[in-house]
């Protein structure tokens, strides 16, 4: 199959050919199921703690104690990991000296995810050292499931203003990974590198990978990531397509979360394992609400909902050819055309662990509906090995 003419190869400013990822050995049944599927390890559905509106991020005086909040980053947090824990940092120091905590104060942070282990180093390299992370446990969390991918697509922004507050925490988070990358960041320096992104140029009506938008954008835009170019993508299964070609940091979840538990050890933070029934609960002078999900009881935020994403996790992949990543919308061959919406894509591969797919956003959703899972699943299956050139098989 191929959508493009010789014209445009040969007027393209890129023409790359890239392996493609190995979706060959899985079936469908009659009914449409996925039947078989040796190239896949694991089936995931993961909840992005959604806020309508921006993150919160806040501090108030409760009595003698003080509570930042932090938290309601949905499938952002971390894209907007840097930028939202300085920000924190500089609302908790203004309390500090209000309060005026000396560098034993204790400190509770509540919530073992990026933001919670990541404001504890912060915290400790700022000087502290009576610091503890509660959470009910941080080996099947939201920051593990991550895609890692640099980019503004998971957010519910409600406004013009707060799209800029948002970007601009992103824009700051973006220097925190280029200082990772270069090995200069003062607390994980593994696990990030720039990666080609490739996103869709067709018209609704068409079919192939659509125009999308791809949430880097505001960063090629401000200069701070290159501009994106047009040209030819061709994988080896023989399928190519037009597509335009981006570039932002990756994130290798797994690799950075294991750093951070390195250096909490090394730091003897520990993470204890309880469950907060209420901020009350927390004695110490100091509280990090960074509980994701769990700060809509915990802070009483009505504005924060689960948002429901499913990733399959690859096996067998010769993932030293598949460092790119795929963000596009995508009208399969003689399927009804639809009309999703420009910044959700259908194809999402990522590079991490394995190799992953995605490309599912359903707000207000808790997980608990297998039938519609299970469907989903099966609709990501089938059209990615539809985009990357491979046969349905069923039987």
């Amino acid at each position: 199959m191929t959508l493009i003419t010789s014209q445009m190869i040969h007027s393209a400013p890129f023409h790359d050919q890239l392996e493609a990822v190995r979706l060959a050995d899985a079936h469908f049944d009659a009914q449409g199921q996925v039947e078989t599927t040796g190239d896949i390890d694991r089936k995931v559905v993961c909840l992005r703690p959604m806020r309508k509106g921006l993150p919160e991020i806040s501090a108030e005086s409760v009595g003698e104690q003080v509570r930042v909040h932090l938290y309601g980053h949905g499938g952002s947090g971390w894209t907007l990991l840097w930028g939202s824990i300085e920000k924190a940092m500089a609302l908790f120091e203004e309390k500090a000296r209000e309060h005026k905590f000396n560098d034993q104060v204790s400190i509770t942070i509540i919530g073992a995810g990026c933001m919670g282990k990541a404001v504890a180093l912060s915290l400790f390299h700022a000087g502290y050292r009576n610091i503890r992370i509660v959470a009910e446990q941080d080996n099947r969390i939201a920051s593990l499931n991550s895609t890692g991918y640099l980019a503004m697509v998971s957010l519910a922004t409600e406004s013009e203003t707060e799209k800029q507050e948002a970007e601009q925490l992103a824009i700051e988070t973006l220097k925190g990974y280029q200082s990772v990358d270069r090995g200069t960041h003062p607390i994980v320096n593994e696990g990030v590198h720039l990666i080609d992104v490739y996103s869709g140029l067709g018209k609704e009506g068409e079919e192939g990978p659509l125009e999308t938008y791809t949430g880097i954008e505001p960063f090629a835009e401000a200069g701070l990531l290159p501009k994106p170019q047009q040209g030819v993508v061709e994988f080896s299964t023989g399928v190519s397509y037009p597509m335009q070609k981006f570039q932002t940091y990756f994130m290798d979840t797994a690799v950075i979360m294991a750093a951070f538990d390195h250096e909490l050890r090394t730091r003897n933070i520990p993470v204890i394992h309880e469950t907060v029934g209420s901020l009350d609960d927390i004695k110490t002078y100091v509280v990090f609400n960074c509980s994701g999900l769990g700060a809509a009881s915990l802070n009483h935020d009505d504005k924060v909902y689960p948002n429901m994403g499913l990733l399959l996790e690859l096996a067998h992949q010769p993932l030293k050819k598949l460092d790119y990543i795929i963000y596009t919308r995508y009208q399969p061959p003689d399927a009804p055309k639809r009309s999703s919406p420009p910044d959700k894509a259908d194809i999402y591969f990522m590079p991490r662990s394995g190799g992953l797919l995605g490309a599912t956003f359903v707000d207000h959703n808790d997980g608990s509906d297998n039938a519609l899972n299970e469907a989903l699943f099966t609709r990501i299956l089938r059209e990615n090995k539809q985009f990357f050139g491979y046969p349905l098989n069923t039987h």
